[in-house]
């Protein structure tokens, strides 16, 4: 088993990753910056993790799992669009307020794209 890592936080991998082999058996864990085709794509946060089998991955599960995923983050960026939307709610809330819920719909729109990204790959 391979680990492909694509992210834009290495460093913290990097800490973790003699665990990561361990935990998994993992032969190799490289660092990317594009997809890896005909690996499990995972989404973590705004990162991905592919992992490259020999045996040929079952992706009904996999696919089942962000369709769902990709469904909730969709809900939640139309819900903190909608707290953004409301002009009350923007005046009156403490700017760290809505610094904080301008960074969810950031994450959130960041973690629809990687979702999306991975579901092409499948």
């Amino acid at each position: 088993m391979e680990l492909h890592f694509e992210t834009s936080n290495e460093p913290a991998f990097r800490r973790i990753e003699q665990i990561l082999a361990k935990q998994v058996n993992a032969s190799a864990i490289t660092y990317t910056k594009e997809s890896v085709t005909g690996a499990i794509a995972l989404v973590i946060q705004k990162d991905k993790c592919y992992i490259k089998t020999e045996v040929a991955p079952d992706t009904t599960a996999q696919k089942e799992q962000l369709l769902k995923d990709l469904e909730y983050n969709k809900g939640f960026l139309i819900s903190v669009e909608k707290k953004l939307g409301n002009e009350r709610f923007v005046a009156n809330a403490k700017p760290e307020i809505v610094a904080i819920e301008q960074k969810k719909k950031a994450d959130a729109e960041d973690k629809i794209k990687a979702i999306e990204e991975s579901l092409k790959l499948l």
